[in-house]
């Protein structure tokens, strides 16, 4: 253990969602816990010289010159609500020099919203910042009307939690990423909303009559009907997670239910990567059903398909071949049409990258839609020789015939030995009606 409490500790059960920071030298560890369960649940902080611990209650002064011992006091209870309500899931955003905390409150008659503040230092809050950020189902935090979005509310208790807070390296903005719904429902999924500032006001984006217009990884379904019962076996309870960078490259690990299906047996940590579009917005390919590339900080291998010419025939909206995006909910209007084309009869496409790479490992994305994937690819042409003939997709653990239904982003993967080269073709063969595909990778090593 990196931290057990000790007698005179005032936190000593429930001690959950810890976060590690490294701050001027030193680890400081956040927490949610309670003392008995009778108590309403706090914000506390340890601290050690190590990662890996052992981490002690901080005791010693504070940034107003305060005496504060954490080991008989939690550093944040909720006080603002003046209902005495429990906190939980912090989290810190550091910008520059300025650190932020922001946790939910569950509030039990009503919700859990999510609040944020300034931070004086690391164990000094500055509550005269404080203010509520985001509560489910609403637009922004001074919207009148409630479930104006209302698949964030798809149960009676509306829950808002587990936020995460990044700043786009792209446009500069603030993304709030949250779970909605509830831990045990398949539909516990990820939602976000965006700020120009660390403490808002946070928008969630919306168009009226679009469904899930804010989501940002997880279930999609309406939880009623035929496309609820497709999606059983897809995924279920994707949602508290926590963003990171892995070099220069975004992660996000988060909980899901082990079957797929429901929380009946327990949870499972997963892995998926976090991308920015052209406007600077995060989002995912997730959650992934097939196996996913490690990060080139550790496999030394990158998507270079991102950087080569492509030449296609029999083939139409191109541009979505190496665009870093996939198509999962298949029911979501912001998704449709937006996969690779494969015509009748041989389709074409010719990767030229920008120089040559030891290339070690192939993907290609099938389709989202079950009347559109693709079971075979004729060959793939690596160059010098190399070939890879009659490529069989996965169908056994990646479709489910009995509802006519493929689990979205499920891969043909293909790992090899590293061929050189600067040019690769893929040939799929279509019969009467085309078909289609999300994106091609292919992973090369400098």
């Amino acid at each position: 253990n990196v931290y057990a409490p000790s007698v005179n500790s005032i936190t000593q059960i429930a001690l959950f969602a810890p976060e590690v920071y490294k701050i001027d030298g030193k680890f400081y560890m956040y927490y949610s816990g309670k003392k008995t369960d009778n108590d309403k649940s706090g914000v506390n902080v340890l601290v050690s010289d190590s990662p890996t611990g052992p981490f002690i209650e901080y005791k010693g002064k504070n940034a107003l010159g305060e005496d504060v011992d954490y080991t008989s006091k939690m550093m944040v209870t909720d006080v603002k609500s003046g209902l005495g309500l429990s906190i939980l899931d912090q989290t810190l955003l550091i910008d520059d020099d300025e650190i932020y905390m922001y946790y939910s409150v569950y509030d039990t008659g009503n919700m859990q919203y999510i609040v944020g503040f300034k931070m004086l230092d690391p164990v000094t809050p500055d509550l005269s910042t404080y203010k509520i950020l985001l509560r489910p189902g609403e637009l922004s935090p001074t919207t009148t009307r409630t479930n104006i979005l209302d698949w964030e509310c798809m149960k009676s208790f509306k829950v808002a939690e587990g936020p995460i807070v990044m700043k786009s390296p792209k446009n500069g903005k603030y993304y709030m990423t949250y779970s909605v719904n509830h831990y045990p429902d398949r539909f516990y999924t990820v939602c976000y909303a965006e700020s120009e500032s660390p403490l808002g006001d946070y928008i969630k984006p919306y168009e009226k009559g679009s469904n899930w217009s804010n989501l940002f990884f997880g279930y999609a379904g309406p939880g009623i009907g035929t496309i609820y019962d497709q999606w059983e076996g897809f995924t279920s309870g994707t949602a508290h997670h926590f963003i990171f960078k892995a070099g220069d490259e975004y992660m996000i690990a988060y909980h899901a239910h082990k079957n797929r299906k429901d929380s009946s047996s327990g949870r499972v940590v997963g892995f998926d990567h976090v991308y920015f579009d052209e406007n600077g917005v995060p989002y995912t390919q997730g959650p992934s059903t097939s196996l996913q590339p490690l990060p080139y900080s550790i496999s030394g291998y990158k998507n270079v398909a991102t950087k080569a010419k492509i030449i296609t025939e029999n083939v139409e909206n191109v541009s979505y071949i190496n665009d870093e995006k996939v198509v999962e909910h298949y029911n979501l209007e912001q998704e449709k049409d937006k996969e690779v084309i494969l015509k009748k009869g041989k389709a074409y496409i010719k990767f030229k990258l920008d120089k040559k790479y030891k290339i070690g490992g192939i993907q290609v994305v099938n389709s989202a839609f079950f009347d559109k994937m693709i079971d075979t690819i004729k060959f793939i042409k690596l160059g010098n020789g190399n070939n890879i003939v009659d490529g069989v997709f996965d169908g056994d653990n990646y479709v489910d015939l009995t509802k006519d239904f493929i689990y979205p982003d499920s891969n043909f993967t293909f790992d090899f030995e590293n061929v050189e080269t600067d040019e690769i073709t893929f040939c799929f063969e279509v019969g009467e009606e085309s078909l289609n595909i999300n994106e091609i990778k292919i992973f090369g090593e400098e």
